[in-house]
């Protein structure tokens, strides 16, 4: 009986190991599945010479990845015979690279369409103008994320939001394809902008250069704390070149300062850099 007794205690033993391991493992596969996948830095491409940036910012951010920019929609002509019109911008060519992300340009005169047409008419145009933009560029291969560059007007950020939410339909040119869209520090002003596009895109990255934003550690405090307001998914947009204008120069190298903050934020997943052809390898983060 004994030896019987023992023989029990080293079963329930091994047991009561097995459980704790397993549990273990289980919450280890649990944090994984929880953890927010690994910050993004990229770099825009608009030009010949912002190709040439990336690949000399390869050489130092070898996972440096490419959003190029391949088509601009706008909305042409009076209101009573507009119509869509698209200019391609850059070739996806192998030099970007498999996972690089596609930027499509919509002009401010998109604004346009919406008092000529009503709702569902502008999405069903928007929508096969960038089905057809999409098989051009893409030409069967794999898909890309898109970005959608986009200064929508404050006042229209519903329009927006209900806009893509027309483009997310199945079916649709946007429907199960990762999707970006850019943002301005005025949108994140708005109270409703994370529950508004938070369940229609995958992110928005902040823009932080060309938009009158100048930058000053109170400015920097107060982006940060409408980007944890909104609560999705943010990069931000970085320029690292400078303009001289009436009103003074610009400072858009100094919203750099801001990445050590932001990446702290929960809502953090990286940057991109728009680069004018200048080099910004030494105004990132060591």
């Amino acid at each position: 009986m004994a030896a019987m007794r023992e023989m029990l205690g080293c079963v329930r033993l091994a047991a009561t190991l097995l459980l704790t391991v397993t549990g273990a493992c289980d919450r280890g596969v649990a944090n994984d599945a929880q953890r927010p996948p690994a910050p993004v830095t990229g770099q825009w491409i608009w030009s010949a010479s912002d190709s040439a940036v990336l690949a000399r910012g390869r050489s130092t951010v070898p996972d440096l990845r490419a959003g190029v920019w391949v088509a601009t929609i706008d909305w042409r002509g009076s209101a009573a015979a507009a119509a869509l019109a698209t200019s391609l911008g850059r070739p996806l060519d192998a030099t970007v690279g498999h996972d690089a992300e596609l930027v499509i340009r919509l002009e401010h005169s998109i604004n346009e369409s919406w008092r000529a047409l009503p709702a569902d008419s502008v999405a069903a145009r928007l929508d096969e103008r960038l089905g057809r933009v999409l098989r051009v560029v893409e030409r069967g291969g794999p898909r890309h994320t898109v970005q959608l560059d986009y200064d929508a007007p404050v006042s229209r950020l519903a329009d927006y939001a209900a806009l893509l939410e027309r483009l997310r339909r199945p079916g649709r040119s946007l429907a199960g394809r990762s999707l970006w869209i850019t943002s301005l520090v005025a949108h994140l002003a708005d109270p409703d902008y994370g529950k508004r596009f938070g369940p229609l895109v995958d992110g928005h990255i902040v823009q932080l250069f060309d938009t009158g934003d100048g930058y000053t550690p109170e400015r920097a405090r107060e982006v940060m704390a409408r980007l944890n307001r909104a609560a999705i998914p943010f990069r931000l947009g970085l320029g690292a070149f400078e303009r001289r204008l009436a009103s003074g120069p610009t400072t858009h190298r100094a919203w750099f300062d801001i990445i050590p903050t932001a990446a702290r934020s929960p809502w953090y997943r990286g940057m991109w850099i728009f680069p004018g052809g200048v080099d910004y390898q030494t105004y990132l983060p060591r």
